[in-house]
């Protein structure tokens, strides 16, 4: 019974391990996205011709291993009309 408790504790420790990490990484984000807008605030407009990437945002908290390897980008597409 020891043994099961020690490998629960461990467990434990590594989960609160990777809940510490995620944490960590969306605080860093948050604060690199508060720098950029303070550098570059407002909307960002694209033009005709230019090509744009979509950013998938559903996949940045996903614990799924088969969907971690799906890309986040899209393939480039060009901007048609405003």
């Amino acid at each position: 019974s020891d043994v099961l408790a020690q490998i629960a504790y461990v467990e434990q420790q590594r989960m609160d391990g990777y809940d510490e990490i995620v944490h960590h990484a969306i605080k860093r984000k948050a604060k690199f996205d508060k720098k950029l807008l303070q550098r570059a605030p407002g909307e960002v407009i694209f033009k005709p011709g230019q090509l744009v990437q979509i950013y998938r945002s559903d996949l940045d908290y996903t614990f799924k291993n088969e969907r971690k390897f799906i890309p986040k980008w899209s393939i480039p597409h060009r901007v048609q009309t405003r």
